[in-house]
């Protein structure tokens, strides 16, 4: 229940079209049942011209009343107000010949349906447009909360979960909130108002609806919790599947290159045969409410004809009024079956918004600038005292890094696969805490500055090359606000880039496709770089990658990564070490531990693990 409140949350923000819709909705169930009122008077103008009908109802409704008083009595002035009210209607509708009371009812007919039906549209258009307003909040809350949670999150969740959390589940809650409670307030509405036609037509057949009512309820309840499991199932078996196709899909390139489309097309097949199991199951349970509770109510009425077809034989009440308590009974079942159809719906959709709220509850990164955060500076030092971390208790990946960057600095990582380089230039822009120690920028650490200023002085250039289905403009000026086409033009020339963008379709309005598909690896790199010199970071994180590149693209890429570090504070992962010979300070890791650290002339004179990384990169061991 705690999730339904959570999830009405979203919709206090338009309490006054939700007070309209429930007006709307009102109405439009005081109409219907209005119209079931009206079968009593057709039937007397059918049966009895209206004439004979004012005897025969006054002597059945002398049994009726004597009936009623040995039972429970109906308070007084209450009869008193439906006497005159039924004076009232009879004295318009029956007037005149039974032609013209005949015509009459038929106008009065179509104008009370026509009312109700407008008043219908309305009430289906504001739940449709709250219903829409809710899923849009939502969606936003999650992306945003997306945007905000820390890179773990995204390390060890599927992208295809994710991806379902935000369209699947969040498309799930559609029928939940407003349209569930304006169809209970409907519907609920109408079965009242049905109720109190069964009473005032007869107390005794109205003891025999008590019967049906405990019955549904209790099948409801029962059917809502297998639902709920299920619907659960569903949805979770719905994120694997749409994991399984972003994986594919964005692999292509490997799934053709080794031949295994048919061995993809057996996974999703399986994949997919879960899935619809699962829908079938869900489906099922939620198939057996409606025929069970419409099997309940037809025993009820057949009883209620064999007891009240008595009852007419006898006198003790007239034709009409059992075809008025039939219509009543029937309209009285109707309601609670559309409440355990919508039992079902609601079911769904809890099960999938305690999906999209665990995602909410997840704890965001500090990205605030309250609590007495400082805004980040470096104007002195970057330190790492005595750094450990470890993305899993008692399995660390860094072990006691202590060094310390001036500005203009170029560092240098060097390790092999797994030394623990792309875990430590992590820690700087704070994607992940140290487990133990502190870094610190001019002597603060980095915990209590303000996040958001600690990651604008900072630029990126990774060797996976991140780029955006949009025009090679916007992807260099990317992290810019309205910045001029002039200098996004002067970072493409200092990257290498300006004479190949030029070339394209339309020079920097090109849109470059997912990742870049339509450009080349080195000139998604030359890219990459002219952002990150747009940018002009205080400090640059650089994952060097020119090694899957040719020579051509190779010399150019290198040049622009030159212009790139030059004069700039920089932490280098490098892949070749003759790009870094001319680094400042070179660290060599090796599993978490900093084994040697210098200049590349003091670790080559050194004989240590950097001499012969080197020798062995370069074909200097015999």
């Amino acid at each position: 229940m705690n999730t339904y409140f959570r999830l009405l949350e979203y919709v206090l923000p338009y309490w006054r079209k939700v007070i309209l819709l429930f007006v709307t909705v009102t109405i439009f169930a005081s109409l219907s049942g209005l119209s079931l009122t009206l079968i009593h008077p057709f039937l007397r103008i059918v049966l009895y011209g209206g004439k004979a009908a004012n005897q025969e109802a006054v002597a059945v409704s002398g049994k009726e009343d004597v009936a009623t008083a040995q039972g429970v009595p109906w308070p007084k002035k209450a009869e008193e107000l439906r006497s005159r009210a039924q004076t009232w209607f009879e004295s318009r509708v029956y007037a005149g010949d039974a032609r013209r009371r005949l015509l009459r009812f038929c106008v009065l007919l179509l104008m009370l349906f026509l009312v109700k039906n407008v008043f219908g549209y309305l009430q289906t258009y504001l739940t449709v447009y709250l219903e829409q307003q809710v899923l849009y909040q939502m969606r936003n809350k999650v992306y945003g909360h997306l945007q905000n949670l820390p890179l773990s999150y995204f390390e060890r969740e599927k992208t295809g979960h994710i991806i379902s959390r935000l369209t699947n589940d969040v498309t799930t809650l559609r029928g939940a909130v407003v349209g569930a409670a304006a169809s209970l307030i409907r519907n609920g509405f109408m079965a009242l108002i049905a109720l109190a036609v069964v009473l005032t037509v007869s107390w005794k057949l109205s003891l025999l609806t008590l019967v049906v009512i405990p019955l549904n309820l209790a099948l409801i309840g029962v059917i809502g919790k297998k639902l709920k499991k299920r619907s659960f199932r569903t949805q979770a078996q719905m994120a694997d599947m749409t994991a399984l196709l972003e994986e594919t899909v964005s692999g292509i390139r490997v799934v053709k290159a080794f031949a295994m489309g048919d061995y993809e097309k057996e996974r999703f097949r399986r994949f997919n045969f879960k899935y619809m199991m699962q829908f079938l199951k869900m489906k099922l349970w939620g198939a057996v409410a409606s025929p069970t509770s419409e099997l309940l109510g037809t025993f009820s009425i057949v009883v209620i004809l064999w007891y009240g077809g008595n009852l007419v034989l006898s006198g003790v009440i007239s034709p009409e009024n059992l075809m008025l308590f039939v219509g009543a009974m029937i309209w009285v079942v109707t309601p609670v079956k559309n409440i355990s159809k919508l039992n079902n719906t609601i079911q769904e959709s809890i099960a999938s918004a305690q999906r999209v709220f665990t995602l909410l509850d997840i704890p965001v990164e500090p990205l605030d600038t309250s609590a007495g955060k400082r805004r980040a500076t470096f104007d002195k030092s970057i330190r790492f005292e005595s750094v450990n971390f470890a993305y899993v208790p008692n399995k660390p990946v860094l072990r006691d890094i202590t060094l310390s960057v001036v500005p203009g600095q170029v560092t240098a990582l060097v390790g092999a696969s797994g030394a623990g380089k792309t875990t430590l230039v992590d820690l700087i822009p704070r994607f992940y805490e140290p487990t133990s120690g502190r870094i610190l920028f001019d002597g603060i650490d980095i915990r209590e500055l303000d996040l958001k200023s600690l990651r604008e002085m900072m630029g990126m250039v990774t060797q996976e090359v991140i780029l955006f289905n949009d025009t090679v403009r916007n992807n260099i000026a990317y992290g810019t606000d309205d910045c001029p086409i002039e200098k996004v033009v002067s970072a493409a020339r200092g990257a290498n880039a300006d004479g190949f963008i030029q070339d394209l379709p339309h020079g920097y309005d090109t849109v470059i496709g997912e990742k870049g598909t339509q450009l080349s690896g080195g000139q998604r790199q030359r890219i990459s770089i002219a952002r990150a010199i747009l940018k002009d970071p205080r400090v640059l994180i650089f994952d060097e990658a020119t090694s899957a590149l040719d020579t051509e693209n190779e010399i150019l890429v290198q040049e622009a990564i030159d212009r790139l570090l030059h004069g700039r504070t920089t932490f280098v992962i490098a892949h070749r070490l003759s790009t870094i010979q001319n680094a400042d300070k070179i660290l060599v890791l090796d599993q978490g531990v900093v084994r040697e650290y210098g200049t590349h002339t003091q670790l080559i004179h050194s004989n240590g693990v950097y001499k012969k990384l080197y020798e062995l990169q370069f074909g200097l061991v015999p």
